[in-house]
C-alpha cells in the first residue's frame, strides 16, 4: 500500500470501481460501472443502508455538519443504488442525515449499481476512513462481511485495508461480555484494555476488572498488571521448611532427655516419630539399680 499510516488508501475507491479489489471475494460487481451524472433526488425516496455498521451518530457531529451545509452548500453528494422505486444509501449518511435535518427535500447524489455485499463492504470502508465506527462497531462490520458472504479476514483485510491480524483481534472483542463492550463503544475503555481483558478466564473476572479499570480510571498498564495478578497461579501456604521443624524438635527431645537423666541419674534414650509416638529407654546395671529406678516412678520400694 502506498499510503502506509492510513492503510485504507486503495479501500473506497477500489470498491467504487475506480480500482481493482485484489481480493475476488470481495469484489464488486464488474458490468459496466460509468459514474452516473449528479442527480437531485427526493430525500423522501431515499431509504438509509440496510448494511450501515455504524449505529450511533453524535448530536453534536451532526449539528457541526448541518452549519456547513447551511452555510457552503453541499460539497460532496451521496451515494445510493436504485432498488424498486425507490434509493438505497451507499455513502453519506450523516450527509443525509443534517440535510433532513435543515429541511433540505431534494440532494445530490451519485447512483450506483451495486449487489448487498458491495454495499456492505462500502459503508464499512467509508467509516473506517473517517474513523467513524467505534471498535464494537467496527468488528460487527468485519463478523458480518464474514458470516453473511462467506469470506475470510484475509478478504476482509485486504478490501479493507488492513493486515490480517488487525481483523482477527478486532473480531476478538465480540467474545467480551456485553457489559463491556457498552464500556467499549462510549469510550470509558480503550481498544488495549479490552485486549488486556480478554486474558481473564471468565465474565465474571473480566466484568470487576473492567469495572474497577473505569472506576480508577486506570491505564492499559495497570490493567494488564491487574490481569496479570489474576491469571497467575496462586502459591499453597508457605509451610515453614523442614530442616527448621527438625531442629526445634530435635532440641526438644535432647532436653526432655537430659531432663530424665538429672531425675533418673541413669542413660535414657527417647525416640518421636512425626505423629508424636515413640519410644522411652531406661538402663539400668543391676538389681538395686532397677529398685531404685522403680521407686523414683512409683513412689515405692519393691524388692526383686
Amino acid at each position: 500500500m502506498a499510503d502506509k499510516p492510513r492503510r485504507l488508501g486503495r479501500g473506497l475507491e477500489a470498491l467504487l470501481g475506480a480500482t481493482p479489489v485484489s481480493s475476488p471475494a470481495l469484489a464488486p460487481p464488474t458490468t459496466a460501472d460509468a459514474e452516473s451524472p449528479f442527480q437531485q433526488l427526493p430525500i423522501a425516496r431515499i431509504r438509509p443502508n440496510p448494511f450501515q455498521p455504524r449505529r450511533e451518530f453524535r448530536d453534536d457531529e451532526l449539528a457541526q455538519l448541518e452549519a456547513s451545509l447551511k452555510a457552503s452548500g453541499l460539497i460532496q453528494p451521496i451515494t445510493v443504488r436504485s432498488v424498486g422505486d425507490h434509493y438505497e444509501l451507499i455513502a453519506g449518511e450523516r450527509r443525509l442525515r443534517a440535510a433532513t435535518r435543515l429541511g433540505w427535500t431534494d440532494i445530490p447524489a451519485i447512483v450506483k449499481d451495486y449487489d448487498d455485499r458491495a454495499l456492505l463492504t462500502l459503508a464499512l470502508v467509508e467509516n473506517l476512513q473517517r474513523a467513524d465506527l467505534n471498535p464494537i462497531e467496527e468488528a460487527e462490520g468485519y463478523a458480518r462481511l464474514i458470516a453473511e458472504f462467506q469470506v475470510t479476514q484475509q478478504d476482509v483485510a485486504t478490501a479493507v485495508g488492513k493486515d490480517r491480524s488487525t481483523v482477527a483481534n478486532s473480531l476478538r472483542l465480540l467474545n467480551l461480555p456485553a457489559s463491556v463492550r457498552r464500556m467499549l463503544q462510549d469510550g470509558q475503555l480503550n481498544v488495549g484494555h479490552a485486549r488486556a481483558l480478554l486474558a481473564l478466564p471468565n465474565e465474571r473476572e473480566i466484568v470487576d476488572v473492567a469495572r474497577e479499570a473505569v472506576a480508577k480510571d486506570l491505564s492499559v498498564r495497570e490493567v494488564e498488571r491487574l490481569v496479570k495478578q489474576a491469571t497467575t497461579p496462586k502459591r499453597p501456604p508457605s509451610r515453614p521448611p523442614a530442616e527448621k521443624n527438625s531442629t526445634a524438635r530435635t532440641a526438644e527431645i535432647r532436653r526432655l532427655t537430659d531432663r530424665l537423666r538429672r531425675r533418673l541419674q541413669t542413660d535414657v534414650t527417647l525416640a518421636v516419630d512425626d505423629t508424636d509416638r515413640g519410644e522411652l529407654r531406661i538402663a539400668f546395671y543391676s538389681a538395686d539399680d532397677l529398685n531404685r529406678l522403680i521407686e523414683l516412678i512409683t513412689g515405692h520400694n519393691e524388692d526383686l
